[in-house]
């Protein structure tokens, strides 16, 4: 059977590109689909904010959460991060005044609006082997909509993967979490 491959849009970790992922659906899993990542359902209040990041002249707010394991990670010298590692990258739209305007709060910051997306990478020992060469070390990701649906699933997720791959195994393949750089 011939492979077929179709185009989608990857956002992921400040990319913005559209890259060709296999058709086939056991691409990751198995082909069962398993979800191994795990939407993070209260990861709003039980995640620590590891960093805030206006995008878009405030159209966009990325907020970095992560969970006890990857919250342990305080500063560069002490990655990698540990197995059982989550982190969410939430993407939302920011309220706006009547002159499309983005609005602050008494604080200045930015008020979200409507939450657009999550992705998701958790990190176990030997998760991210089925994305074969485009193989990001220990982790494996998966993207959904705030009511636990997805937008990208978990057979789908290896362009997540291969992104990552340039944010290089020095930074345990993490673009910034908590970091600047």
């Amino acid at each position: 059977m011939k492979s077929r491959s179709f185009f989608v849009p990857l956002v992921c970790c400040a990319c913005a590109i559209w890259t060709a992922v296999p058709a086939e659906p056991d691409q990751l899993s198995g082909g069962k689909g398993e979800d191994r990542v795990g939407f993070p359902k209260d990861y709003s209040t039980t995640f620590s904010v590891l960093r805030t990041v206006v995008r878009e002249d405030g159209a966009k707010l990325v907020t970095i959460y992560g969970n006890g394991p990857a919250a342990s990670v305080a500063n560069k010298t002490q990655l990698p991060y540990p197995f059982g590692s989550v982190l969410v990258m939430e993407t939302a739209r920011t309220r706006k005044n009547n002159e499309g305007k983005p609005l602050k709060d008494e604080k200045g910051t930015l008020q979200k609006e409507a939450v657009l997306g999550m992705h998701v990478m958790r990190k176990e020992k030997d998760f991210g082997k089925l994305y074969g060469e485009k193989r990001s070390g220990e982790w494996e990701f998966v993207e959904y909509k705030l009511d636990g649906s997805f937008i990208t699933p978990p057979q789908k997720s290896a362009a997540c993967a291969e992104c990552h791959i340039k944010a290089s195994s020095g930074k345990d393949f993490v673009y910034h979490g908590r970091f600047e750089d």
